[in-house]
């Protein structure tokens, strides 16, 4: 484990955030360790970490019974911002907690399914509408489901003085 990160996947760790993603994504190399029902030894979490460096982490306020499904879930957070990885790089750049709003609703062809249609502005071709739309309904979306994520510049309400 020498030169590695060492992961603890624990409900006592730092809370799983994008930007915790980022900074692991950094890393030369990431070493998981799972414990079941109470966890792993205090003493071989000291001993790992007098040999390089260790993180707890935790994916959520819950117990899982074994730490495997919150290292893969960290795994997949980590994984997804590795250089190459995706195609398009710039397509990370808009997506939930990137910038502290969440992503803006996402439609798919046809047009029209089952009677519900795509927001005209999206198929009109004015790019500077679209982002606008697209930003609108970002702060909306994190206004009504996780206003805790809105930064100071988002909070109030379109047309109220703050």
């Amino acid at each position: 484990v020498d030169g590695a990160t060492v992961v603890v996947t624990t409900p006592s760790g730092e809370p799983l955030t994008q930007a915790l993603a980022r900074d692991l994504a950094g890393r030369r190399r990431l070493v998981f360790a799972c414990g079941r029902y109470e966890g792993i030894d205090q003493r071989v979490l000291d001993h790992a970490r007098s040999r390089t460096e260790g993180r707890e982490i935790s994916i959520g306020d819950y117990v899982l019974n074994g730490g495997e499904a919150a290292a893969l879930v960290i795994t997949e957070a980590v994984v997804r911002l590795l250089p190459g990885f995706r195609g398009n790089a710039e397509s990370l750049v808009e997506e939930s907690h990137e910038d502290g709003l969440l992503e803006y609703p996402s439609y798919t062809k046809p047009a029209v399914w089952r009677g519900r249609e795509i927001p005209p502005v999206l198929l009109g071709g004015n790019h500077a509408a679209v982002a606008a739309w697209r930003h609108e309904q970002r702060v909306e979306r994190t206004r009504r489901v996780r206003p805790d994520l809105l930064p100071p510049e988002e909070e109030a309400l379109p047309g109220s003085v703050a």
